[in-house]
């Protein structure tokens, strides 16, 4: 410090700032209510920037061909139903056919939104023989004992969508969601660059890709007098029901406070849109989502949403037959080094340290929802 102060003044703040540097306050957060922990499994570097856990060892089983010869079956477990996957599905579909995988491979969803049903399919799966399972976990760490489970049994596991990071898994594959929220958040500051006061929303803040997109987006406007009237709503993915209800409850609440919406899971987007349109308050707020689902895009066309971040699930679903099939024919660090140039030729970012395939995100505004629209048609596609 610049100033001199008494010796046992400066004791005593030594004392404290040791005290202080020995607790981590994100250490013994819940992971579901309150506030998100940190991104990408509860690291952070002294910025605030989400810093990626280093990829656990690859086990010497899974870097040998496991199934050179005969069909690979492979199958993808979402964290629920929504129209965000069809696109991750016909993804599926053009990658069992580019790896030559087993046409019997598919995806499927858990019957409820929670750790234990999508454990039930995941366990299904490893019942039916799986020569390669892909899963998107509802729930980051306590998801990791089942993934694990799997990986000692020599079954390889991926997860896409949204990270595992604590677990064996192989590779991760999908968004950089740190990254995307970041964008989000500077799509934010240019629609408000004089601040302003959110709400958010999002299916289960204990999923790793809404921690990770809700962290990014904060650290993106944190200088920039934008803020948070609370910790974002979770509706437990009840797309119908609750994720209506909470917005409506936010409006109710916080009334002329607000100035943004922000929306972290695909449905959440047109949910904002219809209740910020009964209330008839659309010129004074901006909405600002993930995703392009059809409903998103139709809103951008109309100018009801101002900004979508979008990702890129047909990509989740190919990369992940493609990645899956290789591991099998080959061994994981063929696999990766293989497709490796093809994928970022791409656009995509392969790290083969940390065992990372980041398929990038596109914004969308009014402006550009057109040629979006137009391009997604041109691949059979109505929404990503």
């Amino acid at each position: 410090m610049k100033n001199r102060i008494p010796l046992t003044a400066s004791l005593a703040i030594l004392t404290l700032a040791v005290a202080l540097v020995g607790c981590d306050p994100n250490k013994d957060k819940p992971a579901e209510g309150g506030g998100p922990a940190p991104a990408t499994g509860g690291k952070m570097s002294p910025g605030g920037a989400a810093v990626t856990p280093a990829a656990k060892p690859i086990p010497e089983v899974f870097q040998k061909p496991r199934k050179a010869t005969g069909p690979v079956l492979i199958k993808l477990i979402t964290n629920g139903s929504d129209p965000f996957w069809d696109s991750m599905g016909m993804g599926l579909k053009a990658g069992i056919k580019e790896a030559d995988a087993d046409p019997a491979s598919n995806w499927s969803p858990p019957q409820q939104v929670d750790n234990s049903s999508q454990k039930a399919v995941f366990e299904q799966q490893v019942t039916a023989n799986a020569d390669g399972i892909g899963v998107s976990p509802v729930q980051a760490d306590a998801f990791a004992p089942v993934i694990d489970a799997a990986i000692d049994k020599g079954i390889p596991v991926i997860t896409f969508d949204s990270d595992s990071p604590t677990s064996k898994r192989l590779a991760y594959i999908g968004t950089n969601n740190y990254e995307a929220g970041k964008v989000a958040g500077q799509e934010a500051v240019k629609l408000f660059p004089n601040g302003g006061s959110f709400v958010a929303f999002v299916g289960n803040m204990s999923a790793d890709n809404a921690k990770q997109r809700y962290q990014g987006f904060m650290d993106a406007v944190k200088d920039h007098k934008i803020t948070m009237l609370q910790e974002p709503f979770e509706d437990n993915k009840d797309q119908v029901g609750a994720a209506h209800r909470n917005v409506a409850d936010a409006i109710t609440k916080y009334g002329d406070k607000i100035n943004g919406f922000l929306g972290l899971y695909a449905y959440n987007g047109p949910a904002i849109v219809d209740e910020v349109q009964k209330a008839n308050i659309r010129s004074k707020v901006k909405i600002v989502c993930f995703d392009g689902v059809q409903r998103t895009l139709d809103n951008l066309g109309k100018g009801l949403v101002d900004v979508t971040v979008v990702q890129k699930p047909y990509e989740f679903g190919r990369v992940s037959a493609k990645l899956l099939t290789l591991i099998n024919r080959k061994g994981f660090d063929a696999a990766m080094k293989e497709l490796q140039p093809e994928l970022e030729k791409e656009g995509m970012k392969v790290d083969l340290e940390k065992h990372i395939i980041d398929t990038g995100v596109t914004v969308v505004t009014p402006q550009n929802a057109a040629d979006f629209i137009k391009d997604l048609h041109a691949k059979g596609l109505k929404s990503t």
